[in-house]
C-alpha cells in the first residue's frame, strides 16, 4: 500500500497509536454491531478507559493535548480501518472537544462563555462527558436551522427536531444549532449545549440506516427545553454566516473525511489478503497472479494515493486556517478554506467508494453476501456524501461560486424567514459569538 498518512506531533502520534490498538480490537465486533444495529457501547467504554476520548482535551485537563486537526484526522482514519461506525461516533465527540479547547486557548479570561468552557473542558478531559453534535434537520441546511430558541427568563426555550445525531444513544450532552429571534424582525444563528435529562429533550430510538449502523445517530426532539443563557452562543444573522462560526464547523466535521480514507484502506488490505491467498477454479493459481487482478490493485493504489495526497495537504491547510489571528480571519479566508475542504471531501469520498467497489470486483460475489466485511464497508462508505457540510450537490455549488468570485450565500439570504419583532421582557443575557 502506498505511504499512509502519519501524525506530525508527539501528542498526535500517541493518539494514532491508540487508534491503531483500538481498531484491531473493534474489528472483532464491527460485524456484530452492524447486524444488531446497536450502538458501539463496548468500543466507547474502551476508548474512555484508554484516554482516547480525551485526546483533544488539554494536557492540564487530563487529555493528550492534541491540537492539530491533521493528527485528529489521521487518528480517525486509523480507527475507521477497524470499525467505521465507531470512527465517526468518536469524531463527533473529539471534534467538539478540539473546538472548545481551541476556543479556550484563544479566549481572554474575562470573555463571555469562558467559565463554562473551562468546566466543559475539565469534564471532557476526565472522561465525564460524551458529546453528540445535533446539527442536522430533516430536509434542512445546517446554516438555516428551524429549531428555535425563544428568549425566556434567564435563558431560552428550545423547540425543534434534529436528525443524524451521532452518539445520541449514549450522549451526556448535545450541541444544537438554533435560530434566535433578534427582536428586530429577523433571526440570529446560535448554538446551545443541552444536558441529557433536560425536560423536553427526547432521543428517539429510530436509527436504522443502510450503513454506519453502530453510530447511534438517532433523531432528537426538543420541546420547550430550557437552557441557561450562559450555555447559548449567538452568531450573525441567519443566512449571513460569519467568520466566527466556520472554525468550529471545520474542527468538528472535517476529520470525518478521514473515516472514508480509513474505509478504503481497510478494503484494500482485505483485497490484497484475498488475492495472495485465494485460488479461483478452474485456474490453479492465486488471484494475485492474474493480470486483471493486478490492474485492479494498481487502480486502487492510485485512488488511495490521490485521496491521501489531497487529504494530507488540506489537513495542513485546515491547521493553518484554525490558527489564523482574528484580524486575518476574513470571509475571503473562510471561503478559500471551506472550498479546499469541500474539494477534498469530494475527492476522498469518490476515491473511497471507487476502492471499495474495485475490492468487491476482485473478491467476487461472496463480498455481496450479508456478513461479508466488504459488503459492510460498501454500505458504510456511501455515507460520506451525506455528511454535512456539504452534500455533493451543495458542495459543487459552493465551489463553483467561490471559484467565480461570487458570494456563495447570496441566493440563500433571500430565503431567510421573518422573525417576531420583540423578545419577551426579562430574557437572559447571552454570550456573543466568539
Amino acid at each position: 500500500m502506498t505511504r499512509p498518512l502519519s501524525a506530525r506531533t508527539p501528542a498526535g502520534a500517541r493518539m494514532v497509536e491508540l487508534a491503531e490498538e483500538h481498531a484491531a480490537d473493534f474489528a472483532t465486533r464491527a460485524a456484530r454491531y452492524d447486524a444488531e444495529n446497536t450502538f458501539v457501547r463496548e468500543n466507547f467504554a474502551a476508548m474512555r478507559a484508554s484516554g482516547f476520548l480525551a485526546a483533544t482535551a488539554p494536557a492540564e485537563a487530563g487529555g493528550l493535548g492534541v491540537d492539530s486537526l491533521h493528527d485528529l484526522t489521521v487518528a480517525v482514519s486509523r480507527l475507521a480501518r477497524g470499525c467505521p461506525a465507531t470512527a465517526i461516533a468518536a469524531n463527533m465527540h473529539l471534534g467538539f472537544t478540539f473546538d472548545i479547547s481551541r476556543t479556550l486557548r484563544r479566549s481572554a479570561d474575562d470573555a463571555p462563555f469562558t467559565a463554562q468552557l473551562r468546566i466543559l473542558v475539565k469534564l471532557l478531559g476526565r472522561g465525564r462527558l460524551v458529546m453528540s453534535h445535533a446539527g442536522t434537520e430533516p430536509g434542512g441546511a445546517f446554516s438555516f436551522p428551524t429549531t428555535e430558541a425563544r428568549p425566556a427568563e434567564g435563558g431560552y426555550l428550545i423547540t425543534g427536531h434534529k436528525t443524524f445525531a451521532t452518539n445520541s444513544a449514549v450522549a451526556d450532552a448535545f450541541t444544537v444549532f438554533v435560530r434566535v429571534p433578534d427582536g428586530a424582525g429577523w433571526y440570529r444563528m446560535g448554538s446551545a449545549v443541552i444536558r441529557r435529562g433536560t425536560p423536553g429533550l427526547t432521543v428517539l430510538d429510530n436509527w436504522d440506516a443502510v450503513g454506519m449502523r453502530g453510530s447511534g445517530s438517532n433523531d432528537v426532539v426538543l420541546t420547550d427545553c430550557f437552557v441557561p443563557a450562559d450555555m447559548v452562543q449567538l452568531g450573525g444573522r441567519v443566512g449571513e454566516p460569519t467568520t466566527a462560526m466556520w472554525p468550529g464547523l471545520v474542527a468538528v466535521n472535517f476529520p470525518l473525511v478521514g473515516a472514508y480514507l480509513g474505509i478504503a484502506e481497510a478494503a484494500h488490505e482485505l483485497t490484497v489478503t484475498a488475492a495472495r491467498t485465494r485460488k479461483r477454479k478452474p485456474y490453479d493459481h492465486l488471484l494475485a497472479e492474474r493480470p486483471a487482478v493486478q490492474v485492479q490493485l494498481a487502480e486502487m493504489e492510485v485512488a488511495l494515493a490521490t485521496a491521501r495526497a489531497a487529504l494530507g495537504r488540506t489537513c495542513e491547510a485546515m491547521d493553518e486556517f484554525l490558527t489564523l489571528p482574528e484580524d486575518e480571519l476574513t470571509m475571503d479566508a473562510v471561503h478559500r478554506a471551506v472550498m479546499d475542504y469541500q474539494c477534498t471531501k469530494l475527492i476522498v469520498n469518490r476515491a473511497a467508494t471507487e476502492v471499495v467497489d474495485q475490492a468487491m470486483t476482485v473478491v467476487g460475489g461472496g463480498s455481496y453476501l450479508t456478513g461479508h466485511p466488504l459488503g459492510r464497508l460498501y454500505r458504510d462508505v456511501r455515507a460520506g456524501g451525506f455528511m454535512q457540510p456539504y452534500s455533493p450537490i451543495e458542495a459543487r455549488e459552493f465551489i463553483g461560486r467561490v471559484s467565480l468570485g461570487l458570494d456563495p450565500f447570496a441566493e440563500l439570504r433571500t430565503l431567510v424567514p421573518a422573525a417576531p419583532d420583540a423578545a419577551p421582557a426579562g430574557a437572559g443575557t447571552t454570550a456573543e459569538s466568539r
